[in-house]
């Protein structure tokens, strides 16, 4: 009975930080894109000009 209770808790838990996890890991991805983008945004706006004034 004991195992049983303890392979419950053990499923809940895993169910709980999975979901808190991949929570946690979405939000850093946001972050590293945003990060990205915006540092190549100057960038691409300086080529944007270049095209556009020839």
């Amino acid at each position: 009975m004991r195992a049983v209770i303890e392979i419950c808790m053990a499923i809940a838990f895993t169910i709980i930080m999975g979901a808190g996890g991949l929570s946690i890991a979405s939000k850093i991805v946001k972050k590293e894109a945003i990060i990205k983008v915006s540092g190549g945004l100057g960038s691409l706006e300086s080529f944007t000009k270049k095209l556009t004034r020839k």
